[in-house]
């Protein structure tokens, strides 16, 4: 039963914690020790209280803050943890990294409420059901903030794109 939910959110779990703390290294140890959490403390998950996933994200997100404090770090964004099936051409690379360079830019700008909303959706995967039970709000409420950072984001997009080629 473990070995099935093990293989069913790692995927999920590492992207999350990659998202968080910029560090492949890390990540995986950050993950590795919120399964072992987890199943050290299986006897006192409570399906009634919160879904396997909630639960979990909760124990990983626990796991990342407890070692930024300890090590006094904000959080990074790395934005690259996505897998491509077919490598691009050289100069097509070199624009896909200048992008990706430039939205992580936007999102370190961004509070870490709204950082931590874009890991659980996007790094993660997590939907607005889960992350709503993760982080005690509505669902509406999380729909409407991740919508309102989105927007943002496309609207910092814009006045960057407009400023380098006024420039």
């Amino acid at each position: 039963m473990f070995t099935r939910l093990y293989e069913e959110h790692l995927g999920a779990v590492f992207n999350y914690c990659l998202f968080r703390v910029g560090d492949r290294q890390l990540a995986e140890d950050l993950a590795a020790e919120a399964f072992e959490q987890a199943w050290r403390d299986r006897h006192r998950y409570d399906p009634e209280r919160a879904s396997f996933t909630t639960w979990l994200f909760a124990i990983a997100r626990h796991r990342i803050v407890d070692r930024q404090r300890k090590l006094g770090q904000r959080t990074l964004i790395p934005l690259d943890g996505q897998h491509q099936d077919e490598t691009p051409l050289p100069d097509e690379q070199v624009e896909q990294e200048a992008q990706l360079a430039r939205l992580r830019h936007l999102v370190r700008q961004l509070p870490d409420e709204h950082q931590e909303l874009i890991a659980l959706k996007f790094a993660a995967g997590l939907t607005n059901r889960c992350i709503a039970e993760l982080l005690n709000k509505s669902e509406s409420a999380i729909g409407s903030a991740i919508y309102r950072i989105m927007q943002k984001l496309r609207q910092q997009w814009e006045e960057e794109n407009v400023r380098s080629y006024n420039e």
